[in-house]
Order: C-alpha cells, then structure tokens, then sequence
C-alpha cells in the first residue's frame, strides 16, 4: 500500500508514526523517504520519529552523509550498520552488510537512520533500495531524509516505491513561526515581528538565521513578555533567500575565520584539526582561535571523534559555491595531496585531482579505478565515469562511455545502460565503438522489453552488413525479440543459415516449446548449450539465455522432479558467477515449478523475489512471474490485492512474454471469483483467441481447463466448443506431463464424471496438483448433473483434500456453488489439509530454511546453500516467524534448541 503525506510541518510526525506503527504491529518494517527543500525541517522531522520510536527499537543507528560520501563505496549503509568500509570493496559487500543487518534484527526492531541521502554513494543507494524488499519480512524501520536535487535516480526508484512511506516537509505555519519566537525569545512575538519574519518562508533554518541577524543588530526587544521589532534607526531589508541568510552569517566571521571554512567546505567531510592545519599552514593554537568564533555562532560543531564538521550542509553549500574557480581547483589540488600522502582512498583522491582540473577528472585514471578498485561496486564505477569531461566523439569519449555502460550493465540498471549508450551513439566516429556500443544497446533494450525500438535498430544494423559473420547474430537476435514478445506466428523452429550457433537455436527451442513440442525443445537447448560450450563465446548475444529453459522445458516433458534437479544446477551454476543478470529468469522458473507442483507458499516467495529483482534491474519480462502470483491469490482469496495488482500491471505497459497472457488469465479468474459472469464471458474469448491463433499451443494445455469452465460458467457455448475442438489438434506425443489435459477439458463440455476422474488421476500421477483439483472439481459437477449425489460429494471431498492443502478458498466456495445449483450440498469441513500456522504447516523448504537459521545462519549464507536469492531467503523467514508466531531469529533459534533437547527433531 503507498502512503503518500505530502505536506508535514517541520517535526510533525502525527501522520507519519501511526503508519510506521501499524507496519511495525504487523511485524513488518517501514521505510519512510522523508524530502524537502534546504533547511525545510527534515532532520528535525526524523529526530521527532526517531526520539518517538526509539523505546520500541532494540538498536537505533544515524548517520549523516556529506559531499564525499559519494566517493566511497558502500560508505553510508557500512557506517549505517556499525561496518568499516573497505576499499577497494571486496566481492559480497552488500551480502555481508544484508547479514549484519539480519544479526542486528534478531534480537528485536532495528532503526536505520541516514540523513542527506542524495549525497550518498550509488552502491550504498541500491543496497538502500534492496531493503525495502527487507522491511516486508524483517523488523526493521528505515528512515531516510533527501534534497530533490541532485536528482538521483536510486532515490526516485525509492519514492515510486509502492511500499515507501513518503513524506513531504514543507514550511512552518503561522502558529509554528511563533512557537519558534517564542521558544528563542522566551517572550510573545509582536505582529510586526511576525510580519517581518514572513521573508524566511517557514523555512525553520532561515527562520532562526533571520532571528540571530536581527538579535544581533539589537532589532529584537523582548520586555513584559512581548518580543517587538525595533525599527527606528537604520532599516535592514528582508533576506531573499536562506543563502542570503546564510552569507549573513558568515560576514559575521573574520576573513581568516571564513578562509578555514572555505578549506574545510572543499574536503567535503568532517575534518581533524591536524589536516585543517595542513592544508592552511596554521599550528593548532591559531587554528583554535579561528574557529571558535564559528562554533560560537553555530556555524561549526565538533563530533564526538574530535572532528569540525558544519552544523547544516547550508553552510558548506555557500562557501563552496561563493569560492572563485581558480582559488578552488587550487585548495582541491591541496586536499589531493593530503590525501595521496595519509593513504586515502583512490575514488576521493580522483575526484580532487578532477575538481582542480579546468578538465575535469582524469580519463586515464578514472578509467584504471573503474576496472581494478570498484570492479566490484559497478554503480560506484559508473558514476566516477560519469564525472569525467571528454571531447564530444573522442576516442577516449568512446571508451569512457562503454565502460561506464558495461557497469551499469553489470548492475543490472538497463534503463541508464540505453541512455548512456544512445548519448555515445549519436557521435561516436568510430566503426568498432559504433558496434559494440550497438550490441550493448541491443542487449538492454531486450531485456527492458522494448521490442519496436530493438527491431528498428537491428533493421538499419542489416542494412548495411554484408558478411554472413556480422549478420548472424542479428538475424537471430531479431528471432528472439519477437519470440520474447510474442510477435507472429511461429515457425516451428526452423532456422535460417547457420542453425547451429546458440544465438540460433535458443528462439528455435523456445518456438518448439511454444507449439508443446517440449521434447524436442529440452534436446535444442541443450545443444545451443553445447555450441556455446564448444565456440567458447559467452557473450550476450549468443544465445545466452540458454541456460535458463531446460528447467521449463523439462517440467512439461519429464514432470516436476526431474524438472526440479535440472534447475537447481542451473542455479547453482549461476551462483557460481555471483548470479548475474539471468539469475531472475532462474528464479522464474523455479517459482513455476513450484506453482505446477502445489508448493504455493514456497512459489509466491520465489516470484516475490523474482518481481523484487527483475523491477530493480528495469526488466520488462515480468508477466509470467506475476500471473503466477495473482493466480494463487485468487485461489486463496485475496481478490483485492489480485486487483491492485492487475491494475499496476496495465500501468506499466509491459508486454506478456512470449504472448503467454498470465496476467489477463488471473484477471478473469478474479472475476469468476468476485461472480462477475458477464465479465468472465467478455474476457475469455481474449484470453484464448490470442496465443492459439497465433500457433502457441501450449498455451492450449496450461490455460484450457480454466478456460474451459469459464466459458461453460458463463454461457458461452461456442468458445466452450472451439476450445474443446483445438485444444485436440494439439499434439501431445512430446508433452506427456500435460497429455490428460484434453480429456478434461472434454469431461467439462460433456458433463463426463468418468472422463473428468481419469484425467484427476492422470494429473495427480503427472505432478500437476493444479490440474488433479480441477479434475476432481469437474468429476465431483457432472456427477451431480447427472444425479449420482454419492459420486459428487466423494470426487468433492477429493478436491477439497487438495484445495485445502493449497488454502484454495476460493475453489471451495466455487465447488459449493456449482454443487448446489444441482442440489448437492456440501458439508462444513472437508479433509483437513495443511494447518496454517505451528510446525506443521510449514513447507519442507521453509522447515529447511528454519533448520538453517537455528544454526546461526544468515540468509546469504543459506540463498548459497539453496541456490536462491537472500531476499528468497528472507521471506522464508518471514513466513516461518508468522506461522511460529515468533518476533525474531533468535526465538527461533530457541524453539529449535528446546526440541533437539527434547529429542524431537
């Protein structure tokens, strides 16, 4: 649910802490995005949450980031969690940080607290983003403050986030303005008093700038418990604007004074006074002298490491800005050498070095850093290569621009690959930047699903190859766009050329799968595996999604266990390689695995994740992963939430992957559910016609019972009888699993209880417990059609065995309804399936996964072990704690401790 609060005063958090409450009630956590203008309030508002919620938080951390907060990887979230940064980063950075955060929540709530966030640094961001994913299944409660400028593109991914509280400061009102005069002046604000002060806007920085000028100037009369303006004698004009307010100030200040700040606002950080006297030559003593004045007047403050730090980035924003450009690249050429000399860190000493050039960082060591220190933080590694200045169509500007891709890339962030690529792209001059900036292009393009603008520019690539070479993986590229898409009709896997490289034979296995000829398909990838194997090309473009089918293929060809194994080695193979970009499309298929085989609980937490990973990295694949999810919700009977998110799928625009209509499928589904019949009988028809049209069969086997009974449900015979007549020209000599399923759907259109209870078995022998519970719904309604209520209610008590292990509700209900219009009823209960909550109710993945976690594992610790993602992992965990009715790790850990001593596991 989003929770938008777009106008709170500075520190009123009456909106705020009642919907992180009701999070945290529910055991969940909250993330609350907290922006606003300079000096709005912000700060003040997250010390008001903080001071109000730290008695329900087990641990509170904060901490603050500053202009060179951005130069150090994972910098914000290790301090964040109590971590010393490293550098270079080693590989698992955010693995290790995800585990200090799961240690810190089991022993009760945990508030991460992190001001001035649009300061902070790319990686520290995304791991920020991954733990709103977190907050679902941990109890934890991050507060966040930010500027909307510099626009980051992490934080706005953040505030669209529809499970991000977002809060908006804005101004102090009327009452608030003399609340503050009256808290700084102990006396009643007289009206011109109030009047005057009008020019700070509400903003409560300003607003105490403006009282400390004017207290100073003696303009300020506090007597009888009234505060008046005094405003004979010389008049002082109202303040534009808070930097005005702020340049005030500092006029305050000595010339020697403001040249200190001017130096520290340059190093960007809190700074000891040794280096202060480094780079200004002063000794400690006269450095003393200079800056009391500035802690005096509130401009300066010491942190608790002895360091001199602003009291508000205002300050540090002004003097850096007022600093003549060449006294500035000179004072930043003094913070480079400091930092040379005491061993800081590569990407800060790049960045001064870059800042006292008129050209900016330099190329050659901007681009060494990106490949040795941040090989492994690539966001931290695009945004140094974002920094630099090239000539325009330079050949340094094709390499600067390609590796700030290839980093993006490897981040998973597509969207910003094909914006930095296009940029490159429009004046490049050089042929071989020219293509391999294209094939990047290309590769993101597919990924984020815009099929038109990938055909287009594979289009005017071909038009100007002649070398068959060249041309190949083109030709096939555009092949699988539109497989992807669902673009036209198949051609049943034939190929044009060379058919035998992987780039080929991928689109040919997945046209095959699409016709149900699902054993040809299994033996086409696994050679598109082995000519992968044999060329030794690993690159995106030879079919290098390969790896990712045999899984699905083999669940409709060899069923659910065999289908199991097969992808469990491909994600092991792939956690291998530290997951990568496939690693989501392994998740799918692992999630549809579980779907076909009844394991409910454990299929919506891997597509859960799946969504979760595949949204972040900007993929438009996303369709099957949700139907999936949608269709088990309205089974179980969350038809809200399946509407909701029928809803934000339509907004999205995206397509349905390989022109398999899941999401449509779940949408009329959720109609039956809701007893919309007319609406069942005006989307059905859609949900058919598309994918058989257009020769994908298989779409016959998977959809066609459900389809089936919603045309006989609404009274649409003719459908009814066209699925009946093509789902029977579907060849199911390569499909075995799935090889009942037309004697089902003809058991639905002939009211057949003996056909429909072959086909249940069939299914149930098959692995498909989906299709086992809608045999024996159907055999359980023809039966009664036909009169023999004994029969009826056994084949019922059969589905609702299965129904009732799956916490089908909705089939329950359904079964009742169709059971009574020809008068059978049924009793209250049927067979009791898995219990909801206690040990027994969990799943043998979840039991796995407890087992693991009351040995002291976290969950990067065990998504290696189980070849899943953490965040799989974590919502495990989470749905182990509500079943267990347990609040932590630790209690867990406990509950298992007294059963091993009990001797019961």
């Amino acid at each position: 649910m989003t929770v938008t609060i777009p106008h709170v005063r500075s520190g009123d958090v009456g909106e705020v802490l009642p919907a992180v409450r009701e999070r945290i009630r529910g055991r969940r956590g909250a993330v609350v995005l907290i922006g606003g203008a300079p000096g709005i309030g912000k700060s003040t508002t997250m010390d008001r949450l903080v001071r109000d919620l730290a008695t329900e938080m087990a641990f509170v951390s904060r901490v603050s980031a500053d202009e060179t907060s951005r130069r150090q990887p994972f910098g914000v979230i290790s301090s964040l969690v109590g971590l010393k940064a490293e550098y270079p980063p080693r590989p698992g950075a955010a693995d290790r940080i995800l585990e200090t955060i799961e240690n810190l929540c089991a022993a009760g709530p945990v508030a991460l607290c992190a001001d001035d966030v649009h300061q902070a640094d790319a990686d520290s961001l995304r791991v920020l983003g991954q733990l709103v994913g977190s907050a679902r299944d941990l109890p934890l409660v991050l507060l966040l403050t930010r500027r909307h400028f510099p626009v980051r593109e992490g934080l706005d991914a953040l505030a669209a986030d529809p499970e991000v509280i977002t809060v908006e400061v804005t101004g102090l009102d009327a009452a608030g303005v003399a609340a503050a005069v009256r808290e700084r002046c102990d006396a009643e604000p007289s009206p011109e008093l109030l009047h005057a002060l009008r020019a700070a806007g509400g903003n409560p920085f300003h607003l105490q700038s403006l009282l400390s000028d004017l207290m100073r100037h003696d303009r300020i009369e506090a007597r009888g418990g009234r505060a008046d303006l005094i405003v004979s004698g010389p008049t002082t004009a109202a303040l534009p604007s808070v930097q005005e307010s702020v340049r005030a100030q500092l006029v305050e200040l000595s010339a020697e004074t403001r040249s200190l700040l001017e130096i520290l606002a340059v190093w960007g950080r809190p700074a000891p006074l040794a280096v202060l006297g480094t780079l200004s030559d002063l000794g400690a003593q006269e450095l003393r002298a200079l800056v009391r004045p500035a802690i005096d007047l509130e401009i300066l403050q010491v942190t608790p490491d002895e360091e001199l730090t602003f009291t508000h980035d205002l300050y540090r924003d002004v003097l850096y800005a007022d600093l003549l450009p060449g006294l500035r690249r000179m004072l930043h050429a003094a913070c480079a050498a400091e930092l040379r000399s005491s061993g800081g860190i590569a990407t800060e000493i790049v960045q001064h070095v870059g800042d006292s050039l008129a050209d900016g960082v330099l190329i050659a060591e901007a681009l060494r850093t990106a490949r040795t220190d941040l090989q492994h933080a690539p966001l931290q590694a695009a945004d140094l290569l974002a920094q630099v200045h090239t000539r325009s169509g330079s050949p340094e500007a094709d390499e600067v621009a390609i590796a700030r891709a290839g980093a993006l890339a490897a981040a998973g962030r597509m969207a910003e690959v094909i914006t930095v690529v296009r940029a490159a792209l429009a004046v490049t001059r050089d042929a071989g930047a020219h293509t391999l900036l294209t094939r990047l292009l290309l590769h993101s393009m597919v990924d984020a699903a815009r099929t038109d603008e990938t055909l287009v520019i594979i289009d005017e690539e071909l038009a100007h190859l002649v070398g068959e070479q060249d041309r190949h993986p083109l030709v096939h590229l555009r092949r699988w766009s539109l497989v992807l898409a669902g673009r036209g009709e198949l051609s049943g896997g034939r190929t044009s050329g060379d058919g035998t490289s992987g780039a080929a034979l991928v689109p040919s296995s997945m046209e095959l799968f699409l016709q149900a000829r699902c054993r040809s398909a299994l033996e086409t990838v696994r050679r598109a595996q082995k000519a992968r194997e044999t060329a030794g090309t690993h690159g995106w473009s030879d079919g290098a999604t390969a790896p990712t089918w045999p899984a699905w293929y083999a669940l409709y060809a060899e069923g659910p266990e065999a289908a199991g194994q097969l992808s469990v080695q491909a994600r092991r193979n792939a956690q291998r390689t530290g997951r990568g970009w496939l690693f989501p499309q392994h998740l799918l298929v692992a999630g549809t695995i579980d779907h076909f085989a009844g394991r409910w609980d454990d299929a919506l937490t891997v597509l859960q994740a799946q969504w979760d990973i595949a949204t972040e990295s900007g993929s438009g694949w996303r369709s099957r992963g949700l139907g999936l999810q949608l269709q088990i919700q309205v089974f179980r009977g969350a038809l809200d939430e399946v509407a909701a998110g029928v809803r934000h799928w339509y907004s999205t625009g995206h397509p349905d992957q390989f022109g398999l209509p899941w999401v449509p499928l779940a949408e009329v589904l959720l109609a039956e559910a809701r007893g919309d019949l007319a609406e069942v009988r005006r989307l059905t028809p859609r949900v058919w016609s598309g994918p058989l049209d257009s020769g994908r069969l298989l779409w016959a086997l998977l959809a066609g019972p459900d389809l089936a009974r919603l045309a006989l449900r609404s009274g649409d015979d003719g459908l009814l009888q066209r699925i009946r007549r093509e789902i029977g020209s579907v060849p199911l000599d390569e499909v075995p699993v799935l090889a009942a399923v037309p004697g089902l759907v003809t058991a639905i259109s002939e009211a057949d209880p003996e056909a429909a209870r072959i086909a249940a078995g069939a299914l149930g022998a098959s692995g498909s417990a989906i299709g086992e519970m809608q045999g024996w719904e159907e055999a359980a309604v023809a039966a009664a059609a036909a009169g023999d209520r004994d029969a009826a209610r056994t084949y019922a008590d059969r589905c609702r065995h299965h129904s009732s292990a799956l916490g089908a509700v909705t089939v329950d209900r359904r079964l009742a309804s169709r059971l009574r219009d020809h008068g059978v009823r049924l009793g209250a209960t049927g067979a009791r399936g898995r219990p909801a909550t206690g040990l027994a109710s969990l799943t043998p993945t979840e039991s796995l996964v407890a087992q693991r976690v009351s040995q002291g594992l976290t969950s990067p610790q065990i998504a290696d072990q189980l070849y899943v993602s953490p965040r799989t992992v974590q919502t495990h965990v989470s749905n182990i704690l509500r079943k267990l009715d347990l609040r932590s790790r630790v209690e867990l850990a406990a509950l298992f401790a007294r059963r091993a001593d009990a001797g019961l596991d």
